[in-house]
């Protein structure tokens, strides 16, 4: 029969099943115990980057649209001042 460290293959098989086993309760205690708690907190940390990212684009839409009406309202308003720019001269005629 064969031994190491005085132990046959037959015991130290025993302590390895044993060492291995309690490895994997360990394992599983880490993980519905301590770690279970944080996945409902992670979910909801998702949830809310989720909402968070479709905020942020539902206002950069936003801004994209008002920085389009912005640019027509200065255009406008370039050329009322044109226009009144024409009116002053017309009435004083073209001088202060």
């Amino acid at each position: 029969m064969h031994i190491l460290l005085g132990l046959s293959w037959g015991e130290w098989a025993s302590i390895t099943t044993i060492i291995v086993f309690m490895a994997g309760m360990v394992s599983l205690l880490f993980k519905y115990i301590v770690f279970g708690s944080f996945q409902d907190d992670i979910k909801d940390l998702n949830r809310n980057f989720k909402t968070l990212n479709d905020n942020l684009r539902e206002i950069r839409i936003s801004i994209t649209e008002l920085d389009k009406r912005l640019d027509e309202h200065d255009r406008r308003l370039d050329r009322q001042h044109e226009r009144l720019k024409d009116l002053r001269d017309k009435i004083r005629g073209g001088s202060y």
